[in-house]
């Protein structure tokens, strides 16, 4: 069984043996959890924390150490449909659970490590562990509704044949596309994802630059396919955000299996 990484458009799903990250910030939500003993996380301001499983709302710097033991990372944007299960705990910050309560996670993991393992069991798996984690371990805290004007802006970008850079976003654009005006778009766009418009486009384009990488040359051409202006900039990028040099994660195809599911 190989280490496997799924990428959707919102979401990310990690099972492997080991992990061990740089302190890094995520825009999802995160949900880590280790199997069979226990692992350790460390938070920017200093705080170590021994857990089997944790959460962290988006935008949270920390490293993660896990040895000896099988991990299950579930990274959870806010602009994802599961995300409405998670964001009535965002108050309580980074809280620990045991993984122990969430039935058969062994055979999940390995299922997730599997190759036959279709993408539609892959994605059940990555629900039922969010439901599970965020409805019988916490109980169920109803979050907000996505405001559908953030939607709509959101689901216009996933939709360009190439996404722009940051800075060539005309802000006024996006928000006549909803009929608002640039202030008030702005706010409520930061308002509803915890990210601005244009780290959300740069978050964006981490993801095309990923689903490009195991069917590129080299790690060039993928940075240059998502609008990178060089490898240099996108493994900076790429590693301030999850925590590994590109390089490592993408180019270990004899440990690590990479599927990009639409």
């Amino acid at each position: 069984m190989k280490n496997s990484l799924y990428i959707w458009d919102s979401h990310v799903l990690y099972a492997a043996w080991e992990e061990t990250t740089a302190l890094h910030s995520l825009y999802a939500a995160s949900i880590l959890i280790s199997v069979e003993k226990p692992a350790f996380l460390y938070l920017s301001d200093g705080t170590s924390i021994e857990f089997t499983g944790a959460f962290l709302p988006p935008n949270r710097i920390y490293r993660e150490m896990a040895k000896q033991t099988h991990v299950m990372n579930l990274y959870i944007d806010p602009d994802s449909e599961l995300f409405g299960r998670i964001e009535g705990l965002m108050k309580g910050g980074v809280q620990t659970f045991d993984s122990g309560k969430i039935p058969n996670l062994s055979e999940l993991v390995k299922k997730a490590m599997l190759e036959e393992t279709t993408d539609e069991e892959v994605y059940e798996i990555l629900k039922y562990i969010v439901e599970t984690v965020f409805g019988s371990i916490f109980p169920y805290k109803e979050g907000r509704s996505l405001d559908p004007r953030v939607m709509t802006v959101v689901n216009h970008l996933h939709s360009l044949a190439l996404i722009p850079h940051p800075q060539e976003i005309k802000l006024e654009k996006l928000a006549k596309l909803v009929n608002l005006s640039e202030d008030r778009f702005r706010h409520l766009f930061k308002e509803t994802l915890f990210i601005s418009v244009r780290k959300y486009i740069l978050n964006l384009r981490l993801k095309v630059a990923a689903r490009n990488m195991p069917k590129s040359v080299n790690l060039t051409e993928a940075a240059h396919i998502a609008g990178f202006s060089d490898s240099a900039h996108f493994s900076r990028t790429f590693r301030a955000t999850y925590g590994h040099r590109p390089s490592i994660v993408f180019r270990s195809s004899k440990r690590t299996r990479i599927r990009s599911i639409k």
